[in-house]
């Protein structure tokens, strides 16, 4: 007991001596600390760690704005995204992407491969054949029947009476093309084909269902030009004497 009353004086001794103001700081220390959940002196328990460690998972929970919720989603959501990307995708093939070459088109290679209408293949001894087969050797006026063609490509108004002129512009290849279309429809015959048989000489005259000419001349420039649907063909055999329209 006596000890005990001895720690008492010389406590109450100690604090006489320290200042007023002094006093008054230490006040507000411990308030300060009771304030902001610390313990103060030996009075105040301490926290244990597991409470500290909910509350502080309760502020950070609460804490969270929704902006920031919402970009954590986007962000896993980009990840589930990338990782669905980033899986190989299957590739068709396709004739544009395919190594192979494409099928040829048979119908387009037979096509290319026949000569047209019109050409000519030399023969010999000045011959030429057509495609169709017509031939066309010397002879006549012009020392050609090439050359007697050709003048049924142009007009010649002062030529006393008819004179029949291919459409074409003078381009033999044309004027040509149209003689073979038009030995080809006579051969087959029908009501559009007339055959008349002159000597050795085979006349057809073929309606080919379409202007392929005018009638110029004298006769056919009085009488405007009148427009010309029918080849006149002369043959011996297959050799071409004259063509013209009419």
């Amino acid at each position: 007991m006596v000890f005990l009353v001895l720690y008492f004086v010389l406590q109450s001794q100690q604090e006489q001596k320290i200042p007023p103001n002094q006093q008054a700081e230490l006040v507000q220390k411990d308030k300060s600390i009771s304030t902001s959940g610390k313990p103060t002196g030996a009075k105040a328990l301490p926290a244990s760690n597991e409470t500290i460690h909910q509350t502080q998972i309760k502020k950070n929970k609460g804490s969270l704005k929704p902006g920031l919720k919402q970009q954590a989603d986007s962000g896993t959501s980009q990840k589930k995204t990338q990782s669905v990307t980033t899986s190989p995708a299957k590739v068709k093939r396709t004739p544009a992407n395919s190594n192979r070459p494409p099928p040829a088109d048979s119908s387009k290679s037979t096509a290319k491969s026949k000569p047209e209408l019109g050409q000519l293949r030399e023969l010999g001894g000045k011959v030429w054949e057509s495609v169709a087969g017509l031939r066309y050797g010397p002879g006549s006026q012009e020392k050609h029947r090439l050359l007697h063609i050709m003048r049924h490509a142009e007009d010649q108004p002062n030529r006393p009476g008819k004179h029949g002129v291919f459409l074409g512009d003078g381009d033999r290849k044309k004027i040509l093309a149209l003689i073979d279309e038009a030995y080809l429809k006579a051969l087959k015959g029908g009501r559009k084909v007339a055959k008349k048989q002159e000597g050795n000489r085979v006349v057809y005259t073929v309606d080919m269902g379409r202007r392929i000419g005018f009638v110029g001349g004298k006769v056919g420039n009085k009488q405007g030009k009148p427009a010309a649907s029918k080849i006149r063909l002369v043959l011996e055999g297959t050799n071409v004497i004259t063509a013209f329209p009419l």
